[in-house]
């Protein structure tokens, strides 16, 4: 089987014929124990866990939608009315799926793992954009489906402008979609990517549940934590921006956005709007945050202090390219010392971790920080974060491997294992993150050249892809650079990056997973 996947087959490991059970990297795993919804029903017929599981993600995303009607409602905006719509379409069509799904028990397996991570992001996608498309700001379905896209991934990238004059409602609808993006993107991340192994990220599975027969009630346990952590982060952050001048409503709006790693903000002038140095420097702090392992400060705050390799090499990558731009802004403009260092450290935290907030057009600095700050584009922050990009651990993990290659060059016989901290590297780990390293890559050219072929120039293609593979948000160029927005880009292109940035999302290998056909026929 792992010939037919080819690079999938690195970590897809499955006995799946069997109801209700899934075997994974590390052993046999019964995912369907995470999904019971065994208190919520009664003894039914046979149901499909799967589709019961999204029913009850687009329902419960039909009722979020009435909190930006409330808000429209009370600054008197007819747009409350397409929120009440949009999330009355969601609720019944995710109660409808719910009930026509559920059942006491069913069968769940890798495949239909992938299959729920594809559709978590496509559906609620569809149903989240409904209100964006019934709006009085008048969008085509794919200009709608492109900011909830981007929303949802938090990429950042925009195609609305006159932010500051906007709907309240819809303003928050922005922000609370990178919200809940980022929360969904935390859990995926410590639940089910590290059950999956992809890209590495079997490296991540809690250490407990290693050796637990039944491992789904501690990550249940872990998630709810990592929730609340989640959540006293953009309360601190909302709290900070409010006494640093921002208006309450602003606040909330660049907090949920903040910790989110996502980049929305309420004004076409993003952080650079309130003029404030204490604004950025707080941005920087949270945004930072947002960027390690949420799991990581949860051991942190409960005083256990795991040693992770790729904290490491994100604090001295920050550090270094933080001072590698402060001391070229230095060059050209010398008598700005301390606000050149402010918005060095800004926007070099602002890319890492993929925010993509803006403190103005950094592209008015000169072509060298075009160059440092497209290559920061695809690094990202760490796995367990809410960033983007290819995670600082699988660089770690490649400059193992490469080390090990050399030894081996050198000392034939050597057998000395891989380590990340105290965990080993076999090599179906190694594997599977130089194949996604690789894919990566391969995913972001083959979308530039398809950009360029929808008649974007040169640096709009390859900034475009690169920011939405790597879930960044604002390109390079005059028209997607931090000054300037996607809304112009043609119909072709915006549906290209939104597949991208879904991709990112999806760590490309089990985006790609659908698209084999030895999937279907496993």
């Amino acid at each position: 089987m792992s010939a037919e996947l080819g690079c999938a087959g690195a970590y897809i490991r499955s006995k799946d014929t069997a109801p209700c059970d899934c075997w994974f990297p590390s052993g046999s795993r019964s995912l369907s124990n995470l999904f019971q919804w065994r208190g919520l029903v009664g003894p039914q017929k046979r149901g499909d866990p799967l589709l019961s599981a999204l029913g009850i993600l687009i329902a419960a995303l039909g009722g979020l939608m009435f909190l930006p009607a409330a808000i429209d409602l009370a600054f008197f905006h007819d747009d409350w009315l397409v929120f009440v719509g949009g999330g009355s379409i969601s609720v019944g069509f995710g109660v409808a799926l719910f009930l026509a799904m559920r059942g006491q028990e069913g069968e769940w397996n890798v495949r239909k793992a992938i299959l729920f991570v594809n559709g978590i992001w496509i559906l609620v996608s569809l149903f989240a954009s409904l209100p964006l498309y019934f709006s009085s700001l008048h969008l085509s379905f794919v200009d709608a489906f492109f900011e909830t896209v981007s929303g949802l991934t938090t990429t950042g990238s925009t195609v609305l402008s006159g932010l500051d004059t906007m709907a309240p409602g819809l303003l928050f609808w922005r922000s609370f979609m990178q919200w809940i993006g980022g929360l969904g993107i935390v859990a995926i991340s410590v639940t089910i990517l590290p059950m999956l192994g992809s890209g590495g990220q079997k490296l991540f599975f809690l250490e407990s549940s290693e050796q637990s027969d039944n491992p789904y009630p501690r990550i249940r346990d872990f998630a709810a934590k990592i929730a609340l952590v989640y959540f006293v982060l953009t309360v601190s952050c909302a709290v900070s921006y409010f006494l640093l001048g921002m208006t309450f409503f602003e606040a909330i709006n660049h907090a949920m956005t903040t910790v989110s790693t996502g980049g929305f903000s309420t004004s076409d002038g993003s952080m650079g709007h309130f003029n404030s140095m204490g604004i950025l420097l707080a941005a920087s702090f949270f945004m930072f945050l947002g960027g390690l392992p949420f799991l990581y400060m949860l051991r942190f705050f409960a005083s256990d202090k795991p040693k992770d390799p790729q904290i490491a090499l994100y604090v001295r990558g920050v550090i270094f390219a933080t001072l590698l731009v402060f001391a070229a802004k230095e060059a050209l403009h010398p008598d700005t010392g301390f606000e050149d260092l402010v918005l060095s450290l800004f926007n070099v935290i602002s890319i890492v971790t993929t925010t993509g907030f803006a403190s103005g057009d950094y592209q008015l600095w000169g072509p060298l920080f075009w160059a440092i700050f497209l290559g920061l584009t695809f690094f990202g922050a760490c796995s367990g974060s809410t960033s983007g990009g290819l995670k600082q651990f699988r660089f770690v993990v490649a400059w193992l491997v490469i080390k090990d290659a050399v030894a081996k060059m050198v000392h034939p016989d050597r057998v000395v294992p891989m380590r990340y901290g105290l965990k080993v590297v076999d090599n179906d780990m190694a594997a599977s993150t130089m194949c996604l390293v690789f894919l990566f890559f391969a995913t972001f050219t083959v979308f530039a050249v398809l950009l360029e072929m929808s008649g974007l120039d040169f640096i709009t293609s390859v900034s475009a892809s690169a920011t939405a593979i790597a879930n960044v948000g604002p390109g390079l160029g005059e028209i997607i650079g931090p000054a300037g927005n996607f809304t112009s880009l043609p119909d072709i292109a915006k549906w290209l990056l939104s597949l991208e940035m879904i991709l990112g999302r999806l760590e490309i290998l089990s985006g790609l997973a659908i698209f084999m056909p030895a999937f279907w026929r496993w």
